[in-house]
């Protein structure tokens, strides 16, 4: 349950078309994206350097990359 009140994905402009690919997928936008939803132009910035520099981004791939964040996650307690 989150404790943040986000806008709706498709409140504006600007957030429908950063949670289009979740929304296409029939996704909600993951946790601990949906707070940027607030900063619409943050939420692309730091999707794009998301999308820049991990899943793929590297020579490790997207499975090694993956596997490597679920760990971390599971070490610090993550949620998410």
């Amino acid at each position: 349950m989150p404790w943040i009140a986000y806008p709706a994905d498709d409140a504006t402009k600007e957030i429908e078309r950063a949670t289009r690919p979740w929304r296409r997928e029939g996704r909600p936008v993951p946790g601990v994206i949906a707070p940027m939803k607030h900063a619409p132009r943050t939420l692309r910035g730091v999707l794009q350097m998301n999308q820049a520099v991990t899943f793929g981004g590297s020579s490790l791939g997207q499975r090694t990359e993956e596997l490597i964040a679920t760990a971390t996650s599971a070490v610090n307690d993550c949620f998410y």
